[in-house]
């Protein structure tokens, strides 16, 4: 179906550009997995043609700038004092967190269209391949593997390993998640989210959304034309679901899970018993990014490069704000105080938003 127009703006907010920088070109049509991440007060963001930047989340200031001369398909990852980013070619890449330095490039058979998870001991990578791959964090070794061929047909969306309490979550384009053992590889469950039941091999798209999420003891998945559920994250088994249909995946705060629908509805669920709190569908088939809770305000981006803002606590549509001409794809991030956006044409914006002050208070 074609997009909804923007809907009426309330203008209930005050939106304020803190920064901006131009980081290069996001791949556009390629639909690159190219997302920004935050981290230790940092920022760090890429281009399709091989660009990597580290800056303050604060004040918006370049830390260090490197040009890989390589074209990027995945990241950047941050942590443990590395930067890891996937290549076109099928490489993991390693930069120091501080300098940009590159310490080991390591070829992982595939591109990773998603970022990797870096975690203290291992680097976790998911390659377009089906393939989960544990590097070295020191040398990038590949220490084991785990391969599952995809369906004959999937969504070109990343899938991004998840790294909790030495243990790797990852979803596959089958539908089904699996828990690692972070240093061995060795699986410790394998747990379904949902099941094709088309009759033909488009309606049987059913991959795991993009970014999952883990809160107390509980893992949080959805995917495509499948359900969204709440998955043990020490069994697998599910203790909650609801049928829903999203390829960007699941976003937490402290009460509700939010999900983008692929019908460009916002959902938002109780963290615990997944009792649905609200829906918003005024953003309909505008191709969505994930939706991020900042402080009473959810966020998402568009794909005509608008950044929409609803009530966290009933999913009021609040205000909207245009990044550029790119498309949002990639979820905002939330760092330094600020919220901040990457579109496809290498816009990185960091905004403060807050409610507007009632007249006469």
């Amino acid at each position: 179906p074609p997009p909804k127009p923007v809907p009426p703006n309330p203008e209930a907010l005050d939106i304020v550009e803190a920064w901006s920088h131009d980081v290069g070109w996001g791949g556009g049509e390629l639909l690159l997995g190219l997302a920004a991440e935050g981290r230790q007060g940092k920022v760090y963001a890429a281009s399709a043609d091989g660009n990597v930047a580290a800056f303050d989340a604060a004040s918006g200031a370049k830390a260090w700038s490197r040009d890989l001369e390589k074209s990027l398909s995945g990241g950047p990852a941050a942590g443990n004092g590395l930067v890891v980013v996937g290549t076109r070619d099928g490489d993991a890449i390693a930069l120091d967190a501080e300098s940009g330095k590159t310490l080991w490039s390591t070829y992982v058979g595939a591109p990773p269209l998603a970022n990797p998870a870096v975690g203290p001991d291992i680097v976790a990578v998911k390659t377009i391949a089906g393939a989960l791959i544990g590097l070295s964090p020191k040398t990038g070794r590949i220490l084991w593997q785990i391969s599952q061929r995809p369906p004959s047909l999937t969504l070109r969306f990343g899938i991004q390993p998840l790294i909790v309490n030495g243990v790797v979550y990852a979803g596959f384009a089958d539908g089904s998640v699996i828990a690692a053992d972070a240093a061995t590889g060795e699986e410790q469950w394998r747990a379904t989210v949902a099941r094709p039941s088309g009759n033909n091999p488009v309606a049987n798209l059913i991959n795991v959304g993009g970014v999952m999420a883990w809160a107390a003891g509980d893992l949080y998945a959805s995917t495509y034309q499948g359900r969204v559920a709440a998955l043990s994250s020490f069994s697998g088994n599910v203790i909650w679901s609801h049928e829903l249909s999203s390829y960007t995946g699941v976003r937490l705060d402290g009460s509700y899970v939010y999900v983008s629908g692929s019908d460009g509805r916002i959902h938002a669920f109780d963290l615990v018993t997944g009792v649905p709190k609200w829906v918003n569908d005024v953003l309909g088939y505008r191709r969505l990014s994930a939706s991020v809770p900042f402080g009473p305000v959810v966020a998402v981006g568009d794909r005509f490069g608008w950044l929409h803002f609803f009530s966290r606590e009933d999913g009021r549509y609040l205000d909207r704000v245009e990044t550029g001409r790119g498309p949002v794809r990639m979820p905002p991030v939330v760092a330094g105080g600020h919220l901040i956006v990457l579109n496809d044409d290498g816009s990185l914006v960091a905004y403060d938003v807050s409610p507007k002050a009632k007249q006469g208070s």
